[in-house]
């Protein structure tokens, strides 16, 4: 049921938006056994001249629940996936190594 309002509400024309490239919002990998696993990213739309991130209705979503196939066929998947296990031992020793916030 419409309701006229005391003003008109008027919006301004919003100005066209560039991204360029695509920012990794969310990247899952979940591995459930040591011959079965997932990964799952969100793409995010993204403009590096502004640092904006584009909206949500354009995320891109890649999946698949065939992981370890994909870094016996895929290159650089076997080399991302073996990055990340390279750094886990570090990551960790780093972020034990940050000092607490204690009162």
């Amino acid at each position: 049921m419409p309701i006229t309002p005391d003003q008109p509400i008027v919006v301004p024309p919003t100005p066209e938006q560039d991204f360029p490239l695509q920012w990794v919002f969310n990247l899952r990998v979940i591995d459930s056994t040591t011959s079965s696993g997932g990964v799952y990213i969100e793409l995010l739309p993204y403009n590096p001249t502004t640092q904006e991130l584009g909206p949500w209705n354009l995320v891109e979503i890649i999946q698949t629940d065939k992981l370890w196939a994909a870094t016996q066929e895929v290159p650089e998947v076997a080399a991302a996936m073996q990055a990340v296990i390279d750094c886990i031992v570090p990551l960790r020793d780093w972020i034990k190594s940050q000092p607490t916030d204690t009162p």
